[in-house]
């Protein structure tokens, strides 16, 4: 009886101890799995994390691209647009005018100092601030005188003048003679820059200057067969005294021999002379009057020009008396 207790006693004990290390060999493997779970939660949580991550990517890049795709749809549209203006204006290209210049060379000649580069801007470009002119080598002004429409084709007629300075006669003179020249200016005054009375000595310069030997050069037969209009403008007419027939009277007296050597050749080309002033105005419109009239064929005048001419002829000869009040140098323009 003690014997199979002990046995039983021993089989119990053997039960347990073997119970016991299975229950620890399973205790160790759910702690095995326990911890293989821990780490897939926190991979699962990474990987959320990550998803999420690449998700707002996503979803930025997709923002991105939808402003892209906006920005080139308006490409497209700007290009459509700009496409179909180009169209239109070929279309309307088609349709215009071809435009076409006429050009008409008059040169400026004069010596130093006598006002050229003003009277040209005068009446090139009456809007012109004469108090920040500088001396002149060579200057090219252009001025367009009418636009005249003639079917398909819209005809600008431009006056192109060149400007010489005074010691640049030699190439002046030059380009007469390689150069078609429809008008020629010729400048003198009456006194320097400064003065206030008449200069004799400054006028029998620019008489020597222009004497019949150089006028010669100046009036060759390539100048003759092209110049419509040669004009001496008697500048500088304020230093004078006297009524506008006086004034134009004795100015004319003091060039004579000048006047005498440019009408020698009045029988081949239209010679007039001007007294006036370039730096107030005077003179000027009937320059620009004359120089239409005499270098523009009638064919190219349009009704703006018309009216411009019409307005100088109608301008007052004499200077009102409020003017010679406010001023004590008197300005007239000549008349012929």
């Amino acid at each position: 009886m003690t014997v199979e207790l002990s046995i039983l006693f021993g089989l119990g004990t053997l039960g347990c101890g073997a119970g016991m290390a299975w229950l620890a060999a399973r205790t160790a493997a759910l702690r095995g799995q326990l911890r293989d779970t821990a780490q897939q939660g926190e991979a699962l949580r990474r990987a959320t994390a990550e998803l999420d991550h690449l998700r707002a990517e996503l979803a930025y890049d997709r923002e991105s691209l939808g402003r892209v795709q906006s920005e080139e749809r308006q490409k497209v549209e700007w290009l459509d647009a700009q496409q179909r203006e180009i169209d239109w204006l070929r279309r309307e290209l088609d349709v215009r005018p071809k435009l076409t210049q006429k050009r008409y060379r008059i040169l400026t000649l004069g010596i130093k100092g006598t006002g050229k580069t003003s009277l040209t801007l005068k009446w090139a470009n009456p809007l012109v601030d004469l108090g920040k002119l500088q001396g002149t080598k060579i200057e090219r002004y252009e001025r367009t005188v009418s636009h005249v429409s003639n079917k398909d084709e819209l005809t600008e007629h431009i006056f192109e003048i060149g400007d010489w300075g005074g010691e640049h006669l030699v190439e002046a003179q030059h380009e007469l003679v390689m150069e078609e020249v429809h008008g020629l200016l010729l400048v003198v005054d009456l006194a320097a820059n400064d003065g206030r009375q008449v200069d004799l000595a400054r006028i029998e310069e620019q008489i020597r200057e222009f004497q019949p030997q150089s006028l010669r050069y100046f009036f060759g037969s390539k100048t003759l067969a092209a110049c419509k209009a040669v004009v001496l403008f008697i500048n500088k007419s304020d230093v004078l005294a006297g009524t506008p027939a006086e004034i134009d009277a004795e100015a004319r007296k003091l060039y004579r021999p000048l006047i005498d050597g440019i009408e020698r050749f009045k029988n081949h080309v239209d010679t007039r002379v001007l007294v006036g002033s370039a730096s107030y105005g005077h003179g000027t419109h009937h320059l620009f009057s004359h120089l239409v009239e005499r270098i523009l064929p009638k064919h190219a005048y349009d009704g703006q020009l018309l009216q411009r001419i019409k307005q100088d002829v109608s301008a007052p000869a004499v200077v009102s008396q409020a003017a010679r009040l406010a001023a004590p140098r008197v300005e007239l323009n000549g008349q012929e």
